[in-house]
Order: structure tokens, then C-alpha cells, then sequence
């Protein structure tokens, strides 16, 4: 098991919560913009635009799931996956409030999981790293 198991699952489920939400929109986009009650060639053109961040954003977690998130190299990632939930959050939280959608908490958990993991978690480091490398 790699050294950053917690990063792994959080990669892992977050790429599996954004497959989810972007197949649906690839595959059945006039449904999905019928259903938001924009039936028309324009709004199957913005649920497809919407499918290319998501499952673009979900492959790259998944290619990502190895490696740390933070850090150096893992901050741009992490910072995206932050403000793409923050912002999925958000959006869908109006909607959940007024009725319209069911609760959102799953989007909000991982939007707290990526803030903790961008500002206060720190790598544990191994005993055989040199210090400064």
C-alpha cells in the first residue's frame, strides 16, 4: 500500500463521483438539458461542455491516485479538485435549499476533504529520506 493511502481514496472517489456525474451528460445530453429545462441545441451543447471538465477532472485523479496529493507537485491537482467541489457545492447547495435537487453532502465532505488536505495536512516523513531532498 503506498505511503499516502488517505490522498489514494480521496483521488479514487472523487474521479468515481465525477464519472458518474459527466457519463450520464456525454451520453444523454438532450435528456439531462431537458431536464434542467433548457431543451434546446444550446443547452445540449452546455451540458456536454460541462461533461468535458468533469470527466477531464476525473481522469486525471485517476491517473493522479498514486502519487501525493499536496505538496509540491500534488498542489495544482488539489487545488483544482478544491474548487471545482467548492464550487460544485455551492451551486447545487442553492438548489438543494430551495427544494429543487436532493442534499449535496457528498460534494461538500469532499470539498472539506481537499481544503484539509491543501492547508493543513503535512507528509509524514520517512526515515530512510535525507532531510532537505
Amino acid at each position: 500500500m503506498p505511503q499516502d493511502a488517505a490522498g489514494r481514496w480521496l483521488l479514487t472517489a472523487t474521479a468515481a463521483l465525477l464519472f458518474a456525474l459527466g457519463l450520464p451528460l456525454l451520453f444523454a445530453a438532450d435528456v439531462t438539458a431537458a431536464w434542467i429545462g433548457a431543451p434546446s441545441a444550446a443547452g445540449e451543447a452546455l451540458a456536454q461542455l460541462a461533461t468535458s471538465g468533469l470527466l477531464g477532472l476525473g481522469v486525471i485523479n485517476w491517473w493522479w491516485r498514486g502519487n501525493v496529493v499536496g505538496g509540491i507537485h500534488g498542489r495544482p491537482l488539489g487545488l483544482g479538485n478544491l474548487l471545482c467541489c467548492m464550487s460544485a457545492g455551492a451551486s447545487l447547495g442553492r438548489a438543494t435549499a430551495t427544494g429543487e435537487l436532493p442534499g449535496v453532502a457528498c460534494v461538500i465532505v469532499l470539498a472539506l476533504a481537499f481544503a484539509w488536505r491543501m492547508f493543513l495536512w503535512r507528509p509524514r516523513r520517512l526515515p530512510e529520506q535525507i532531510p532537505g531532498l
